[in-house]
Parts: structure tokens; C-alpha cells; sequence
């Protein structure tokens, strides 16, 4: 079953909560080593810290989630990126073959003007 663009939007706020979740439970758990927190307060500091972390996820899903005008955007650019033509692996092999050679060939060039260059000036100031 296909999913719209409102679906994948919500799916997207809920990982942004588990995301900003793991970053404030890891902080905690860093400054609570730091700090001696989880040596002296080893009976409810793991869970107050898994606590405020999940709070603190589900406010910023929340937060990002409540202005209309922002959902609204990013619906759009969701809808934008579906128009998007995304070239083949033949295609990406092909212009990366391209890169490669083009900046290959600059390298060589530069090379050999900066050793011509060294060279000219040893003869001028020597």
C-alpha cells in the first residue's frame, strides 16, 4: 500500500523525536558520568534521564509538527522531490568516469605549470 506525502512527513517527525530522544539521553549519560549524578543517584537518575529524554523527543516532534506553514513547506518540498529525475547507474558511472578524467588531467596540468614555474624562478633568484 502506497503511502502520501502527509504519512512519510509524520514518519519523518517521529524519527527527528527518536534522534533529538537518543542526543539528550546520551548527554545526560555524559554528564552524569561527569558530574558523579550516576554513582549517587543510581536509584532513579537512569530513569528520570530515559524520562526527560523522551519528553524532550516528543516536545521537539511536537514543536516541529504545530506550525502550520512549516508542514505546509515541507509537504511541498516532499512533493518537489518526487518530480525529481534521478539519473541510472549507467548514467552515474559515466559522468563520474567523466569527473575523474577531467580533474585528472587539471591535476596534471597544474603539475606541470608549478614545476615550470619552480624552475623559472630557481633560475631567477639564483
Amino acid at each position: 500500500m502506497p503511502k502520501d506525502d502527509a504519512t512519510w512527513l509524520s514518519t519523518a517527525y517521529v524519527m527527528f523525536g527518536v534522534c533529538i530522544a537518543f542526543v539528550v539521553w546520551k548527554a545526560l549519560q555524559t554528564a552524569g558520568l561527569h558530574y558523579g549524578w550516576t554513582e549517587q543517584f543510581d536509584t532513579w537518575f537512569p530513569m528520570a534521564s530515559v524520562a526527560v529524554s523522551v519528553a524532550a523527543g516528543a516536545a521537539s516532534s511536537w514543536y516541529l509538527r504545530k506550525d502550520a506553514e512549516r508542514h505546509e513547506y515541507f509537504l511541498s518540498a516532499i512533493g518537489e522531490l518526487r518530480k525529481v529525475t534521478w539519473p541510472s547507474s549507467n548514467d552515474t558511472k559515466r559522468m563520474t568516469l567523466i569527473v575523474v578524467v577531467v580533474v585528472g588531467a587539471f591535476a596534471v596540468v597544474l603539475t606541470v605549470f608549478d614545476i615550470a614555474w619552480a624552475r623559472i624562478l630557481k633560475l631567477l633568484i639564483a
